[in-house]
C-alpha cells in the first residue's frame, strides 16, 4: 500500500530531505604505499626518521584541536573506550544550554583505524612504507551549526589523517523550518 496516494485528500504538500550525509576527507598521496613514499620523499624525510616526523605532525595536529577546543570555551574529554556513546553525551552537554551555536563538546579516544607507517621489510632487511590496521588517536567534534544543525567531525590523528563529517537531515531540516518560522515537533531523530 502507498501511504501517499491512499490519504492522498488528507495530504497538502509533500517534504523531502536527505537522510544523512557522511562526508569522508582525505588527503589521496597519502592512501598508497607508493604514493606515501613519494609524499616523504618530496618533504625530505628519511623512512629511517619516519616516526619522529609522523609524531611531530601528530603533535602538532592535535596541539591545534586543543587550542581550538580551548579558544571555543569546550574541555576535551578522554574516552577509554571508543564504544561510549559519544553523541549522547555531547547531547546531554547541548542540553545544559540549548541556544548556544558552534563547538558544544569535543572528545578523544583511541580507535581502530587504517594508517601509513614505515615498516622493516624482514626478506629485503630494508625499510619501506605500508598501509596497516593499528590504533591511533582520533578527535569527535560536536556542534550546533546555525545551517545544519547537530553534526560532528572526527579527525584521525595518525597519516593518514582521514575526516568524517557526519550531517543530519533532520537536524538540517529544523533549521529551515525555525529559519521560516514553521511549527514542528521532533521526535527522536
Amino acid at each position: 500500500m502507498n501511504i501517499i496516494e491512499h490519504y492522498s485528500d488528507k495530504i497538502n504538500g509533500a517534504l523531502s530531505s536527505f537522510d544523512r550525509i557522511i562526508i569522508n576527507g582525505y588527503i589521496l598521496s597519502l592512501q598508497n604505499p607508493r604514493q606515501f613514499l613519494f609524499y616523504l620523499i618530496s618533504n625530505s624525510v628519511k623512512l629511517l626518521d619516519f616516526h619522529s616526523f609522523a609524531k611531530s605532525q601528530t603533535d602538532s595536529l592535535c596541539l591545534h584541536i586543543d587550542s581550538y577546543a580551548n579558544d571555543c570555551g569546550v574541555d576535551i574529554t578522554y574516552l577509554s573506550s571508543p564504544k561510549t556513546n559519544k553523541d549522547e553525551l555531547a547531547r546531554a552537554a547541548f542540553d545544559k544550554d540549548p541556544s548556544r551555536t558552534g563547538l558544544i563538546a569535543a572528545f578523544s579516544s583511541v580507535e581502530l583505524c587504517r594508517t601509513m607507517t614505515v615498516v622493516s621489510n624482514h626478506q629485503t632487511l630494508k625499510l619501506e612504507t605500508a598501509s596497516r590496521q593499528t590504533k591511533c588517536k582520533h578527535y569527535y567534534l560536536y556542534y550546533n551549526d546555525m545551517e545544519f544543525g547537530w553534526m560532528f567531525i572526527k579527525i584521525q590523528t595518525w597519516f593518514s589523517y582521514n575526516v568524517q563529517i557526519y550531517i543530519n537531515g533532520r537536524e538540517y531540516l529544523s533549521k529551515l523550518f525555525d529559519k521560516n518560522n514553521i511549527n514542528y515537533e521532533m521526535y527522536h531523530n
